[in-house]
């Protein structure tokens, strides 16, 4: 009974959860499988992908996962029922959602990794920002920014394979930081400020001093951070980074209490993300400029560059490109 009640409150959400935005005609149905909208990014990103798809003429059949891998396995079923044409994946999990792709494929389907790579599946395509940039981008600031001390790593989940390339970027640059730096690390298991606030707290109930930096492998994660940071009065004296440029850590970085995010414009995600999956879909040219090993195959890539915020270029970076408003970002 248990088993029946756990399927059916499954069945309703998602069910719940699918958007059917009127677009210029039904010629086209694209599905997207988003792993959750927790996260400001999320929701942009969900916004203007459903925007732009009913410009180009297309139905969008939007179903948010909760973070829940048999969601968005459901789901892809639901999209192969739905008979879509093609479906975009921002995968709950690296490995879990494999099977999410397998059920799409058998279908004659295809489908497109959204800025997570899914591994052991056929995915046709992988769109995402170079992650190993960003890890370095958010290392080399934190070094322009002190000259010795420890130097905190907070990673993300392994169920994201992301967090593998980001904590890539940010090591290679801190392995040769030299001797006046401790670097060391401690790891979530979820994107959710709860997991790096309990793993700072930890760290620091552990005996071990409070760093001088601490790199975030996203603004989610910065929240929880920030939190600690505040609770100790040690808000603005702790080097932070982190990626995303959620509303919240723009505020922050304007008012001088965090140092740095990566902006990942989601307008150029989606967009490029859209030009391959129609093309996929109609049978034309598909643009990519790299290739990503998934354990299974070589993935073609379309690689996009990140841009690194700080106080200095905030406007210029955010404000000018219409992502936030400037009241939005410094109005309290």
């Amino acid at each position: 009974m248990k088993k029946w009640f756990l399927a059916f409150s499954i069945g309703l959400l998602i069910g719940s959860s699918i958007a059917y935005p009127q677009a210029k005609n039904d010629s086209l149905k694209i599905g997207f499988l988003m792993a959750s909208t927790f996260a400001d990014r999320w929701q942009k990103d969900r916004d203007y992908f459903i925007k732009k798809a009913n410009k180009l003429g297309a139905r969008v059949l939007f179903i948010d996962c909760y973070d829940v891998v048999g969601n968005q396995i459901d789901g892809a079923q639901t999209l192969v029922d739905e008979k879509v044409d093609g479906v975009v994946i921002l995968a709950v999990d690296a490995l879990q959602s494999a099977p999410a792709v397998n059920i799409l494929k058998e279908a004659g389907i295809p489908v497109l990794a959204y800025d997570r790579m899914i591994l052991y599946s056929d995915l046709d395509y992988y769109v995402t920002y170079n992650s190993v940039d960003v890890g370095e981008m958010m290392a080399r600031e934190v070094l322009k920014k002190i000259q010795g001390g420890t130097i905190l790593y907070v990673s993300g989940p392994p169920s994201d394979y992301n967090s593998k390339f980001i904590r890539e970027g940010v090591f290679n640059v801190l392995k040769d930081a030299g001797t006046a730096y401790t670097v060391t690390s401690i790891k979530t298991e979820i994107w959710n400020p709860m997991d790096s606030y309990m793993g700072l707290q930890n760290y620091l109930d552990n005996g071990n001093p409070m760093p001088a930096a601490i790199i975030t492998a996203a603004d989610v994660l910065a929240r929880g951070i920030i939190e600690v940071l505040d609770e100790n009065n040690a808000l603005g004296k702790v080097i932070v980074t982190g990626q995303d440029a959620e509303l919240d850590i723009c505020k922050l970085i304007a008012r001088g209490s965090m140092d740095m995010t990566v902006y990942k414009p989601s307008d150029d995600l989606v967009d490029i993300a859209l030009e391959t999956i129609w093309n996929a879909v109609n049978h034309k040219e598909v643009k990519t400029n790299g290739e990503t090993y998934n354990k299974l195959k070589q993935v073609p890539t379309y690689n996009l560059k990140a841009i690194e915020v700080t106080r200095e270029n905030l406007d210029e970076a955010i404000i000018k490109d219409g992502y936030y408003t400037r009241e939005q970002i410094y109005t309290k």
